[in-house]
């Protein structure tokens, strides 16, 4: 190859490197459709875990017909608001529909259900976003609740308030093998049946208030609550041995809805426990939506 040959060739070069580079840090009309872009996830709200967190994305291309669809899995750091890949997602510019399933354990995705286990927080976001040309395209995610919430209010009577605890609730736990969630239609189905095993509540942020995540359940079953108090100031060695273990049983009118936090409250005392009221609300709103009757 001559010099005036090799010269042309390496400036040629250069102008399209410069021209590839300018294409998204200046002018994004300019570059070629062929071209990928990367795609990042953010949690908007809808959720607050300290803990780590694993979640899939399932896209799918609204304007390009048979054209860039799949599913990706992610992971969240605690406290953090993105979800993190190794490898980043890249898409073609266009319309897309994201659809985004969080959870703290190991998420068993097949044939487009995931499956939703007792105990564990489920949430899910659906959102229709533009990849444009340009160096990073943030997705945003409002998370919202994939299984149901129950929250158990312990009254403390005052009189033993200096002496005791509620230092744990339980409740006969929904059958949850065969609860699965729709991830085109974001539903999931309900557990039919209580079965005879207990389930541990988990203390909330909220003065006297106990979290159990379950699956949605049918009404018509009876519910039965365990609470333990022990005394205040107790070696950790002597808890079992002054647990006072105190039951309810309750018959479920209605049903435990997907997507929905009920609240049953209850009196307590060393001696006995008295069922007050069960209010239910949506998952991300703090106010109650109603009263429910039970009995």
């Amino acid at each position: 190859m001559n010099k005036p040959a090799f010269t042309t060739l390496l400036t040629f070069t250069v102008i399209s490197l410069l021209s590839a580079n300018s294409c998204i840090k200046e002018n994004y009309s300019i570059c070629p459709d062929y071209g990928k872009y990367r795609i990042t996830f953010c949690q908007r709200s809808g959720i607050e875990q300290k803990a780590a967190m694993n979640a899939i994305v399932i896209y799918n291309s609204v304007d390009r017909e048979g054209s860039s669809s799949g599913v990706c899995r992610f992971t969240r750091a605690p406290g953090d608001s993105m979800l993190n890949q190794e490898k980043p997602l890249r898409l073609y510019p266009g319309d897309y529909n994201f659809k985004a399933f969080l959870t703290k354990g190991a998420i068993q995705f097949n044939n487009n259900m995931v499956k939703i286990k007792n105990r564990e927080l489920h949430v899910m976001a659906d959102t229709i976003e533009r990849v444009s040309k340009r160096g990073e395209n943030r997705v945003l995610l409002t998370f919202v609740l994939s299984n149901s919430l129950i929250e158990v209010k312990c009254n403390l009577d005052p009189k033993y308030k200096n002496l005791y605890q509620v230092y744990d609730v339980e409740m006969s736990a929904p059958d949850d093998r065969d609860i699965f969630l729709d991830t085109e239609s974001g539903c999931c189905n309900y557990s039919q049946s209580i079965t005879e095993f207990y389930d541990y509540f988990l203390y909330s942020e909220i003065s006297d208030i106990f979290e159990y995540y379950c699956v949605p359940f049918l009404g018509g079953c009876y519910l039965n609550f365990r609470f333990r108090l022990c005394p205040l100031n107790v070696d950790e060695d002597s808890v079992s041995e002054q647990t006072i273990i105190l039951q309810s049983r309750l018959f479920l009118n209605m049903e435990i809805s997907q997507g929905r936090a009920y609240r049953f409250t209850f009196d307590v005392t060393p001696y006995e426990i008295n069922y007050l009221s069960t209010s239910v609300r949506d998952w991300f709103d703090n106010d109650c939506i109603e009263e429910i009757p039970l009995l």
